[in-house]
């Protein structure tokens, strides 16, 4: 079995029943924060009827538990030593996001869909099933090497995102120091055409006591005829380049 398919109320219910009552209680707090306990009581039941019927518990020690072919799904979820998240813009301007948690027992994908109320858990065979999820997810045009194209400064780059939400057309002068002037100006393009909006890689470490913490982050502008990564966040100078294989693998 390489991939559950659950609901929130399910997803909740695991959490408490594999004893990951704090992951339980957070997402309990972020979907259900109205909910009285007994209220919740009766969501646990439907969750646990549910998961019965899809082979997914057994009575086990006077409570129903995770079979042991489907528990690593649940730990996966609570035990990753990072996470990287992908993020872009949907059709309709919507956040849209997927998760790749790795463990001890190999990376597993987590998508989520219609408005976060399914959660899909799926392992991956290999790190390059997960290259190909998140260059597919983000719908990124890739090369083998890089090609840098400018680098700014955290100011002129927000001045240039900011030009190009408002639909301005100015060419800004500081664009005038790059060395490639044709792949400068092909980058502007496509960053006016996407009004501002960037998709991003954002790789988050846990601690021992699995607190979360941003480790770095990626920029992601999928364009006409190349893609590009902006990289350098943390430096309050950012790097563009076209998209390749080694900068991406680098979040991971």
């Amino acid at each position: 079995m390489d991939q559950l398919s659950l609901s929130i109320e399910e997803l909740i219910f695991s959490f408490y029943s594999e004893g990951y009552f704090e992951q339980g209680m957070s997402l309990k707090e972020a979907y259900y924060p109205e909910v009285e306990d007994e209220r919740l009581g009766f969501l646990f039941e439907i969750a646990c009827r549910s998961l019965l019927a899809k082979g997914v518990l057994e009575f086990r020690n006077r409570q129903y538990r995770y079979k042991e072919d489907y528990r690593h799904f649940i730990q996966a979820m609570n035990d990753a030593s990072h996470t990287v998240k992908a993020s872009r813009f949907g059709a309709l301007d919507e956040d849209v996001s997927t998760s790749f948690h790795t463990t001890q027992a190999g990376v597993y994908a987590h998508h989520t869909l219609y408005d976060q109320q399914v959660h899909q858990i799926h392992k991956l065979k290999d790190d390059q099933q997960t290259e190909e999820q998140v260059t597919t997810f983000l719908n990124i045009h890739m090369s083998d090497h890089p090609t840098s194209v400018i680098n700014l400064q955290a100011e002129e780059f927000e001045m240039l995102l900011e030009q190009a939400s408002e639909g301005k057309g100015e060419w800004l002068s500081f664009l005038n120091q790059a060395e490639n002037q044709e792949l400068v100006m092909a980058f502007v393009s496509d960053v006016r055409a996407r009004k501002g909006k960037m998709d991003s890689l954002m790789k988050v470490a846990y601690d021992k006591n699995n607190t979360p913490d941003v480790e770095s982050m990626i920029f992601v502008i999928p364009g006409e005829r190349h893609s590009w990564l902006v990289s350098g966040i943390k430096e309050n100078e950012f790097r563009i380049e076209t998209a390749h294989r080694d900068g991406l693998r680098s979040i991971f």
